[in-house]
């Protein structure tokens, strides 16, 4: 989900947490004491995780009050685009969001379907350097790796994590279940970082350390990112090859 107007953000909350709890609240207390409930259960939810993966594009352009099709930061998008060299695959079409949060988020599930959406405030915030690196790392997030690694973990805690874990064990479980998914996320986000550097060029570290300035926040310590150190090496290793 992308950052919205209140009305809209609540409705898709309202709308998300009634499709996931759907099965307690309609379903009959007879059937869910029927053996195979667990099991429709967790595929009911495994595909809405799927659904709303496929649909990201859709859900976000919903979310987005007025998309900027003409003016200086669109143009700035474009010509930051047009000299991105991309290789196997087109560059997903980037959305520009007036909006006043900096935000970019690459949604979709398989490549050809992503969309990237970025708003304004960000694109204001950068020069031709950090939109090209911004842009590069959104269109290395629509691989096809990326996306597995972005809705796989989901749905792997969605299906297979009970909603209240009972039990020492069940808690150890959730807490490996996560820090393992950390890992994976620091791995592809590194991904992310080598494959932008090549992209980019000479001007991936600067562009990297404009985009961390214009998306710094006071909760900047709570970021799931990588630390600066291995992302820097990542970007160098990458420019060594």
């Amino acid at each position: 989900m992308i950052p919205s107007n209140p009305r809209r953000t609540w409705l898709f909350l309202g709308a998300s947490l009634f499709l996931f709890f759907v099965p307690d609240l309609l379903v009959p207390q007879s059937w869910q004491q029927n053996p195979l409930y667990p099991l429709l259960t967790a595929c009911y939810l495994g595909g809405l995780v799927i659904l709303g993966f496929a649909c990201g594009p859709a859900i976000c352009r919903a979310m987005v009050v007025r998309e900027l099709d003409a003016g200086p930061w669109r143009s700035a998008v474009d010509q930051a685009l047009a000299t991105l060299p991309t290789q196997h695959r087109p560059m997903p079409r980037v959305v520009l969001a007036e909006h006043a949060v900096a935000f970019v988020l690459t949604a979709g599930l398989l490549p050809g379907r992503c969309q990237v959406f970025v708003s304004s405030a960000l694109v204001g915030r950068l020069s031709q350097a950090g939109l090209r690196f911004l842009l590069a790392r959104a269109y290395a997030h629509a691989s096809l790796r990326q996306r597995m690694a972005a809705s796989l973990p989901v749905l792997c805690l969605t299906v297979l994590v009970p909603d209240t874990p009972e039990g020492f064990l069940a808690w150890l479980t959730l807490g490996g279940f996560l820090l393992i998914w950390l890992l994976l996320h620091w791995y592809f986000e590194l991904d992310a970082d080598r494959q932008a550097a090549r992209l980019v060029g000479m001007g991936a570290s600067p562009g990297l350390f404009e985009v961390l300035a214009a998306t710094a926040s006071p909760l900047g310590r709570l970021s799931l990112s990588p630390p600066l150190s291995w992302r820097m090496r990542a970007i160098g290793k990458s420019m060594s090859k």
